[in-house]
């Protein structure tokens, strides 16, 4: 071969290999897990203005990408940063029987499945990608990939059962249901995730595994009120951080609002990347005045 074809030919594969590593690794240390790649064209419908990116780079992000959610798990805390998930208004009602146990995600390596042993200590296997919501807006397999334990954060007993199960249920049931028949609001879209400190205390498995317990958990709820939805001035945004301590009783209320640059901040993600500066430090930097 002559040196000109070789040289022709080794661009050819140095371009193959950058188009392959582009195609499977989004804009930040995270990568597409290789089993999650043939759902990967689903990522876009989960997520609005872009998935989250991640901020710490000596923590990698593996995407795993389900029917009804997708995630970015943490390998350095062995639960996800984020989960991310779309809900509409429906006008038929689909309910199973919710999935009677939890099993260990395959998808990751050995090291990060944690195994399906209750955490104790008060905390519950927290669902990030919950099961209700995704249980009577997808299929039953969607609801069943929910009980993986790379959905399954660290969360105090009063804080899943409480005001977070409450918040689930509004954006469920309620948030769809706002709007006029002129400016009807009928679609959602969820971003969820734990906040961890620089210093964490873990939870150390029965296979060794080490898990980290956050000291809250936040939600960003973007609901477009106008065509077209993916345009940011035709959303509204609300952005919450609940502590782990939070009692039982406790409703949803303002003084868990915060700014989505607030929530950034805390949890080390960027959001909404898509969108441009300009507009992502128009909707980022405010906080709402109220809930929906």
């Amino acid at each position: 071969m002559k040196l000109s074809h070789r040289l022709i030919a080794s661009a050819l594969l140095l371009f193959s290999a950058i188009s392959i590593i582009s195609q499977d690794s989004l804009d930040d240390d995270s990568i597409v897990s290789e089993d999650s790649k043939p759902l990967k064209h689903l990522l876009s419908l989960f997520t609005i203005h872009g998935s989250p990116l991640n901020q710490n780079t000596d923590n990698r992000v593996t995407i795993l990408i389900n029917h009804g959610y997708a995630l970015g798990f943490s390998s350095k805390y062995n639960q996800p940063l984020w989960a991310a998930y779309q809900v509409s208004r429906a006008k038929q009602a689909v309910d199973y029987e919710r999935f009677p146990f939890f099993v260990d995600d395959t998808r990751l390596p050995l090291e990060n499945q944690i195994g399906t042993e209750t955490f104790g200590g008060g905390y519950d296997l927290g669902h990030m990608a919950p099961n209700a919501a995704i249980n009577k807006q997808y299929s039953k397999l969607s609801q069943m990939e929910t009980f993986f334990m790379s959905n399954i954060s660290p969360q105090k007993g009063d804080l899943n059962r409480g005001v977070w199960q409450r918040l689930e249920a509004a954006i469920l049931n309620t948030y769809p249901l706002a709007g006029t028949t002129q400016n009807p609001k009928k679609h959602i879209w969820v971003i969820v995730g734990p906040i961890i400190s620089d210093a964490p205390s873990f939870i150390t498995r029965p296979n060794g595994s080490k898990v980290a317990i956050p000291d809250s958990f936040f939600c960003i709820l973007a609901r477009p009120k106008r065509y077209p939805y993916d345009s940011p001035g035709n959303a509204d945004y609300l952005a919450f951080v609940f502590p782990q301590d939070v009692p039982l009783s406790q409703p949803i209320a303002a003084k868990f609002l915060k700014s989505i640059d607030e929530v950034e901040a805390l949890a080390g993600l960027s959001f909404f990347p898509k969108l441009t500066e300009t507009m992502q430090e128009n909707i980022e930097a405010n906080k709402a005045s109220a809930l929906w």
